[in-house]
C-alpha cells in the first residue's frame, strides 16, 4: 500500500515582492523605489500559527495585507489551498473572501463608532451569505459568545467597551464567515499586559476549537514565543530567519534573532546577569536604499567584505529551520 502524500500547505508564499514608488515625478524612472517586502518565501501549515517578528517598519504589517491580497504585489506568488491568488481581481477574490480574514491592530479604528455590534458582526453575513435574518441573529449571538462577551452587547456602540473587548468584536467579526485563514496584524500591542494575556489565551483557544491557521504579527517576541508554533524573524523587509518557535527562541541562528532575542526583559534577575546582552549600533537603513549585500550588514558584529558583497539566501539547516547568512551562529 502507498503512503498517503504528503498534506498542501494551506498558504504557500515564493519570492513575494511589494514595491512603492515616491515622489512627485511624472517620470516613474525618476520617482524613488520603497522596497517594503522583498522577495520572501515561506509557507504555513493548516491548523499552525506562523509568528511574524521585527523591528517597526520592517514590513511585517505590509506583508500581511499582501497575504490576503488587501495589496496589489509587485512580483511573486501566493497560493492559498492550491489556488494561485497572486493576481486575481477583485472580483475573482470575492468567493475566498469568507476563507481568510484580518485582525487588525487598533480596534478602534476598525469599528464603525456609528453602528451597533450586532450590525457590526451581521454585515459580513449579508455579504457574503443568503442568510434569513433570524439565521443571522443566531450566528452574531453565537459569536458574541465565542469571544466570551455578554448578549445584551449586541445593542451596544464601540465606545462603550474596552479596549479589549472592542478587540474581542474585531476577532468576532473575523470570525463571522467561518475562515481558514486568519492574518492578525499586532491584535494585542496596544493593550494593557493583564488584557493582552486574555487575548493571546482567546486566541489560542479558538484556533484548537475552531481549527484555525494564523499569521500572527507581533514586536514582542514573548506574545509570539507563547502563540506560535513556528517563528519568521523579518529585517528591512526580508526573513532572515524561519523554525520552530522555542528552537529559535533558545538557540538563534541569525545575529539579527539573537539580538532581538536578548533584548526581551525578563523577570529572573540571575538570568539577568549570566545573559549576554547584544547592542545593535547603528540605524536600520531607508527601505528607498537597503545595502548591497545582506541586508543587516551594517549593524552586524560579524560581517565581512562576502556579508557586504553577496547577499545571502534563506536556506535550510536542518529540523525545519532556516537562515539567511553566511556565517549562521552555533546552534549548540
Amino acid at each position: 500500500m502507498n503512503p498517503a502524500p504528503p498534506a498542501r500547505p494551506l498558504l504557500q508564499v515564493t519570492d513575494l515582492s511589494k514595491q512603492y514608488k515616491v515622489g512627485r515625478s511624472l517620470l516613474p524612472s525618476r520617482r524613488k523605489t520603497v522596497y517594503a517586502v522583498d522577495n520572501v518565501t515561506f509557507n504555513v501549515e493548516e491548523g499552525e500559527t506562523l509568528g511574524l517578528v521585527g523591528e517597526s517598519g520592517c514590513g511585517k504589517s505590509t506583508l500581511g495585507r499582501c497575504l490576503l491580497r488587501l495589496y496589489d504585489i509587485t512580483s511573486g506568488h501566493i497560493l492559498f489551498d492550491g489556488q494561485d491568488i497572486s493576481r486575481k481581481s477583485v472580483r475573482a477574490m470575492r468567493p475566498l473572501r469568507r476563507k481568510m480574514q484580518m485582525v487588525f491592530q487598533d480596534p478602534s479604528a476598525s469599528l464603525n463608532p456609528r453602528r451597533r455590534i450586532g450590525d457590526l458582526l451581521a454585515e459580513p453575513l449579508r455579504v457574503h451569505g443568503k442568510k434569513t435574518r433570524s439565521e443571522i441573529d443566531d450566528r452574531v449571538r453565537e459569536l458574541i459568545r465565542l469571544v466570551e462577551l455578554q448578549p445584551d452587547h449586541i445593542n451596544r456602540f464601540p465606545h462603550e467597551f474596552s479596549g479589549g473587548q472592542r478587540q474581542r468584536i474585531g476577532i468576532a467579526r473575523a470570525l463571522a464567515l467561518e475562515p481558514r485563514l486568519i492574518v492578525a496584524d499586532e491584535p494585542v500591542s496596544a493593550l494593557d499586559v493583564s488584557v493582552q494575556a486574555q487575548i493571546v489565551n482567546l486566541f489560542a483557544d479558538l484556533r484548537d476549537r475552531l481549527n484555525l491557521t494564523y499569521v500572527f504579527i507581533a514586536h514582542d517576541l514573548s506574545v509570539v514565543r507563547q502563540v506560535a508554533n513556528r517563528t519568521a524573524v523579518m529585517y528591512l523587509g526580508s526573513i532572515v530567519e524561519l523554525g520552530p518557535t522555542e528552537e529559535t527562541f533558545q538557540a538563534p541562528l541569525h545575529p539579527y534573532t539573537a539580538a532581538l532575542i536578548s533584548s526581551v526583559p525578563v523577570p529572573d534577575i540571575d538570568l539577568i546577569s549570566r545573559r549576554k546582552r547584544i547592542v545593535l549600533h547603528g540605524d536600520v537603513p531607508s527601505p528607498m536604499n537597503p545595502p548591497a549585500g545582506c541586508r543587516f550588514n551594517t549593524r552586524c558584529p560579524y560581517a565581512t567584505d562576502h556579508c557586504r558583497t553577496e547577499r545571502p539566501l534563506l536556506l535550510a539547516m536542518g529540523n525545519g529551520r532556516s537562515v539567511a547568512c553566511h556565517y549562521p551562529l552555533s546552534p549548540a
